[in-house]
C-alpha cells in the first residue's frame, strides 16, 4: 500500500525532515510505501500552507 507523508514544522528554527526517518521505519515494519512526501515549515495557526493544499489535491 502507498500512503502519503505530510511533514510539518512550525518554525524556521525547526527542522519539519527530522521525523522522516521514523516515519520510514514506521512505513517499513507495516509494509507501506511513501509515494510522496510534503514538508514545510509554517505555523499550523496560518491557513497558507501550500504542501498541505498539495496533498489535498493529490488524493
Amino acid at each position: 500500500m502507498f500512503v502519503r507523508a505530510y511533514l510539518r514544522a512550525s518554525t524556521s528554527d525547526q527542522d519539519a525532515n527530522r521525523t522522516r526517518q521514523t516515519l520510514d521505519a514506521f512505513a517499513t515494519e507495516r509494509d507501506l510505501k511513501v509515494a510522496a512526501y510534503y514538508v514545510e515549515n509554517e505555523s499550523g495557526a496560518k491557513l497558507a500552507r501550500p504542501e498541505l493544499f498539495r496533498l489535498a489535491g493529490a488524493a
